[in-house]
């Protein structure tokens, strides 16, 4: 059976700032961006991944394809919360979530079921370096923000190194082929490239009080450039032939944060600066 986990956490964000660290505004930005996108991108895996289950025949891969689907609509219900707290501030950001959602929803209709296998698998198999990168150094990134904010992303990025090998588990059995993977993975890498882009540009539009450094500021310019260069390293050796992310090496916190939980302790504000909620 798998060894996946699903956990429904009991995140709020009323009243929760745009700027949710103002020591890291460039960091900030791009967390705001992965929670809008990850709700089209989790739907977009779990439609994928949902299809690739009427046809796969080893019961270890299917019951990994299913506790995978459930994890990805637990992330998106958690950053549902968070976009529905700034649209709650910023009314245009509404529009900017469908339209982010609809181009996922789009790239399904449009591709077939072993390119979307491939986006799912070679997007999940890099996660575990940048998000390694990323828990790392989560003092300097997370440390003085907003701990609603800081909590759900260190939850959402443990799971995905929890679930490391499962999407690439399902590639491997659906399709198999790791040429058609890695000549793909530049097609994907610029959807993604795209929907980043758009939603800084209606960040932009909409959020007229965020300060402009926040767009200005790159996202780790609080990490030093030997793990950056590691994290890198570590996406490009991900896309592989053969790469198995089983073999990655997991950040401390992993099983900090994983201990923590077992515990039954709140992990709503784990991190950060606390928030007194109603």
């Amino acid at each position: 059976m798998s060894d996946l986990t699903i956990r429904k956490i009991p995140f709020s964000f009323d009243g929760v700032s745009f700027l949710w660290n103002p020591e890291n505004p460039g960091f900030s930005l791009m967390m705001n961006q992965i929670s809008f996108l990850v709700i089209g991108l989790e739907k977009y895996f779990c439609r994928a991944t949902a299809e690739a289950e009427k046809n796969i025949t080893d019961p270890w891969v299917l019951d990994e394809a299913q506790h995978f689907r459930a994890q990805e609509q637990v992330h998106s219900q958690a950053h549902r919360k968070h976009c529905k707290a700034l649209i709650a501030q910023y009314p245009g950001l509404g529009d900017t979530l469908r339209e982010c959602t609809r181009l996922y929803d789009e790239l399904y209709d449009h591709e077939e079921l072993k390119f979307h296998l491939a986006y799912q698998g070679g997007l999940e198999a890099a996660f575990t370096p940048f998000f390694r990168m990323i828990l790392d150094n989560r003092d300097v990134l997370f440390g003085a923000g907003d701990a609603r904010v800081a909590s759900l992303m260190l939850w959402h990025f443990c799971e995905e190194i929890e679930h490391r090998s499962s999407a690439l588990a399902i590639y491997n059995h659906a399709v198999g082929s790791s040429f058609y993977r890695i000549r793909m993975t530049p097609k994907f890498y610029r959807h993604a490239g795209r929907v980043f882009a758009f939603l800084a540009a209606e960040f932009r539009k909409h959020v007229t009080d965020a300060p402009a450094i926040m767009f200005e500021q790159p996202p780790f310019a609080a990490i030093c450039g030997k793990d950056k260069r590691a994290a890198v390293l570590g996406v490009l050796r991900s896309q592989l032939p053969g790469h198995d992310p089983a073999h990655e090496r997991i950040p401390e916190y992993f099983a900090e944060w994983n201990r923590h939980y077992d515990a039954g302790e709140d992990v709503t504000q784990i991190y950060g600066r606390r928030v007194m909620v109603a």
